[in-house]
Formats: C-alpha cells, structure tokens, sequence
C-alpha cells in the first residue's frame, strides 16, 4: 500500500478541485451556448429550465474556481 505524506496529500487534492471546477465551468458554457443563439451543438433541454440548469452549472464552476483560486472566502 502507497502511502503518501500530508502535503502530497493536499496538492493533489488541491490539482483535483481545479480540475473539476475547470470541467464544471467549461460544462456550464456548453450548456448556456446553445441558448444565446449557437445551435451547432443543439440542445439537452428547452425554455426556462435550460437557463436554470445552464446558469445553475456556471455559478457552481465559477464559485469552485474563486474558492480554489482564492479569489473568494479564504478556506482552511
């Protein structure tokens, strides 16, 4: 069994959670582009809960990448 030290630990956690909040923010584009007029992508669903689904994922990714960026609340 590996065993890694605390600080190995802590970056590749911290590597992880950029990498998801990239992924999330990335998805929640995806999601908003077909609504503001790009259709070569199509899309998941239609009317009011699109938008509420496709803002929804982008505030999610944006507030990942303030917290893991330390643009937000500082976490310990």
């Amino acid at each position: 069994m590996i065993r890694f030290t605390k600080k190995e630990t802590k970056t590749k956690r911290g590597k992880m959670a950029k990498l998801t909040a990239w992924l999330v923010t990335i998805l929640g584009v995806l999601l908003l582009l077909p609504l503001i007029g790009v259709n070569q992508l199509g899309t998941a669903t239609e009317g009011y809960l699109a938008w509420l689904i496709a803002i929804g994922v982008l505030a999610i990714g944006i507030g990942k990448l303030a917290r893991n960026y330390k643009l937000g609340n500082k976490r310990k």
